[in-house]
């Protein structure tokens, strides 16, 4: 029967979670698609509002695969130098263990000259976590189906010291110094520390996750900067060497790489992983190269991108899929006349 297929051990899926925990938080690889997830800096950024979509399927060919949605949308206050954000995401570890959260972000911009804007930004979360206990097999249930032939009622003692869902805010605040073609950001998720742990009498916090984005953007013709138009918005030729790195507990991770726009293409190549450092068990941490496609024209984007896996699970996990779509409006909502003279003043990459 399909719940004997998809056995999973009760004591052994209590003692993973919190291990799986330090590197918990979604994680995509078109993450400048999804700029609301990277810093709540972002919000509102560059006099314009904007609605973002993205998914991830994470080892699909696995049966314990990870999947990930986000919905984010923001808009601009120009009047008042400000942004707010809206993001809804939800993520499926294994196929028992669901995280759903809703944040309101924040960021106030400051114009430090005509090509240089500081934002600063913050964001309360509401999370949810919830394990689903129907297809759950624990030990003393397996030992009874080796000895009886039935699985029969579970006395495992874990059981009354379980909830099935844990709720906590979250808080994250960031910085963003983004100029005529480069950026440099910096951001802290987590940092009161919530109890996450679904075992009544532990405590599992959830350590501060710091982050820093840098990039630049190179300009492969003239005038771009010049240009006030969506027509020759949609001309835009570039390269973007990028940096993300994060850390969090005993985890770090880098992404490192490059996206070419040649309007209304681009492409992207990245590497994930840090290769002078070794995880825990002394292998290199080695994760994923990435490759991005992606079409862009006017104020609608999307793009597909796919991991694939360079560690021991090797491709046969069946790497990592990911969409986005986004859609960005010229529109200041706090302004009389809300529609507002396109700027081009965010050299950030849009996936």
């Amino acid at each position: 029967m399909k719940k004997s297929l998809a056995i999973f051990v009760f004591r052994l899926l209590i003692v993973c979670i919190p291990f799986l925990g330090q590197a918990q938080d979604p994680q995509l690889s078109q993450f400048y698609a999804a700029p609301l997830l990277i810093s709540p800096a972002f919000a509102g950024i560059n006099s314009t509002s904007k609605v973002n979509f993205n998914y991830r399927n994470q080892w699909p060919n696995l049966e314990a695969n990870y999947q990930f949605t986000s919905f984010s949308a923001d808009l601009s206050l120009g009047r008042f130098n400000s942004g707010v954000g809206i993001i809804a995401t939800t993520d499926k570890q294994f196929a028992n263990l669901k995280t759903t959260s809703l944040g309101l972000q924040y960021a106030y911009h400051i114009d430090l000259s005509p090509d240089q804007t500081l934002s600063l930004g913050m964001q309360g979360t509401y999370v949810n976590r919830g394990l689903d206990m129907n297809n759950l097999i624990t030990g003393d249930q397996i030992s009874n189906l080796l000895t009886s032939g039935s699985l029969g009622a579970s006395n495992d003692p874990l059981l009354n010291n379980m909830n099935t869902q844990r709720a906590y805010v979250d808080l994250t605040v960031g910085g963003l110094l983004n100029t005529r073609n480069y950026w440099v950001g910096v951001a802290a998720h987590h940092i009161n520390q919530p109890n996450k742990s679904l075992i009544s009498s532990s405590d599992e916090i959830l350590a501060t996750k710091f982050s820093v984005q840098l990039g630049t953007k190179i300009i492969l013709q003239e005038n771009f900067y010049e240009a006030d138009s969506y027509q020759e918005r949609n001309n835009e030729k570039s390269i973007s060497p990028v940096i993300h790195y994060k850390q969090q507990g005993d985890f770090q991770q880098l992404d490192m790489g490059a996206y070419l726009t040649w309007s209304p293409m681009v492409f992207g190549l990245w590497y994930r992983g840090i290769p002078i450092a070794k995880s825990k068990m002394g292998n290199p941490n080695r994760e994923s190269m990435v490759a991005l496609i992606g079409y862009k024209q006017d104020n609608f984007s999307i793009g597909y991108s796919y991991d694939l896996t360079l560690s021991q699970l090797g491709p046969a996990a069946g790497g990592a899929h990911e969409i986005s779509m986004a859609y960005l409006f010229d529109f200041d909502f706090s302004l009389k006349k809300p529609f507002v003279k396109w700027k081009r003043n965010l050299s950030c990459p849009k996936f």
